[in-house]
């Protein structure tokens, strides 16, 4: 399978997608993040037609909060990457939950410096272990796997980072460009770019118009697109990892086209009952 000529996550978060597409079914950010689509990467690819590895000629990420776009743009640097790890090693034998509250006492990121992700980074990171009065997780943060570029930090991805992905627009594109929208759910808690649904709808549009196959995750099948002759598909059941207990949200896929792959349909425990007998 030859590369994909870009991919697009106009809300890119760890643009967890665009690394399992470059680095294979094990990629994936070196930090925690609600809402991040790590457990659902795998699915996402399957319904695009793309698989883990296959990779990109180049990736766009749009992405207005701070701390992540920092560590995006780190994702694109090596020197950067290995100088983040560097310094996460050097915290190695202090004690976790002093070094958690000093480093998250500095404030919000400053700027994309090694120095700056390391600390967002390591604070994330504990900070998705961090429960009540208790502090949990040990010092995994700092291990290192004998052929990983940095601590946890992906191999450098050729990308371009963006804060807003409504200024920008689309060129012409070649055939075979794939975008991926996760925005924030309506009614449910946001992210910082804050779009509408409205405003959703008219990106995936003005993609999809420029040549685009546009995929859009929301907690519903977006009407109005749906509307427009879109396709559907729910992959609730598909999560890897540790499956969601908030709210009950379901996760649907928008699409532009046809889905390539759909999961397969349970059957209920004792099949479907002949009415005339009760025998299957």
């Amino acid at each position: 399978m030859s590369k994909v000529p870009a991919f697009v996550e106009l809300c890119a978060g760890l643009a967890s997608v665009s690394l399992m597409l470059q680095g294979g079914k094990y990629a994936r950010p070196p930090v925690s993040r609600m809402g991040s689509k790590t457990g659902y990467a795998l699915a996402l690819l399957r319904v695009m037609g793309l698989r883990p590895g296959q990779g990109a000629e180049h990736y766009l990420w749009c992405e207005p909060d701070a701390g992540c776009r920092a560590l995006l743009h780190a994702y694109t640097d090596r020197a950067v990457m290995q100088e983040a790890a560097a310094i996460i090693r050097s915290w190695k034998d202090e004690e976790p939950r002093a070094l958690w509250e000093r480093l998250r006492a500095e404030g919000p990121i400053r700027c994309g410096e090694s120095r700056e992700v390391a600390r967002w980074a390591w604070v994330q990171r504990r900070s998705a272990h961090a429960k009540g009065d208790g502090f949990h997780g040990g010092n995994e943060t700092h291990k290192i796997a004998p052929d990983a570029p940095a601590d946890g930090f992906p191999a450098p991805v050729p990308a371009t980072v963006h804060p807003d992905a409504r200024t920008v627009e689309p060129p012409s594109l070649p055939p075979g460009v794939v975008v991926y929208i996760d925005p924030n759910y309506q009614d449910t808690t946001g992210y910082a770019h804050g779009l509408t649904r409205a405003e959703v709808v008219e990106l995936a549009r003005r993609w999809a118009d420029a040549g685009a196959r546009v995929y859009i995750s929301e907690a519903e099948a977006l009407p109005a697109l749906m509307a427009d002759g879109w396709h559907s598909v729910e992959i609730t059941s598909q999560r890897i990892g540790q499956k969601r207990t908030f709210g009950g949200t379901r996760e649907w896929v928008t699409c532009s086209h046809e889905p390539a792959w759909r999961p397969a349909e349970q059957q209920g425990l004792f099949g479907a009952l002949q009415p005339e007998t009760g025998r299957r």
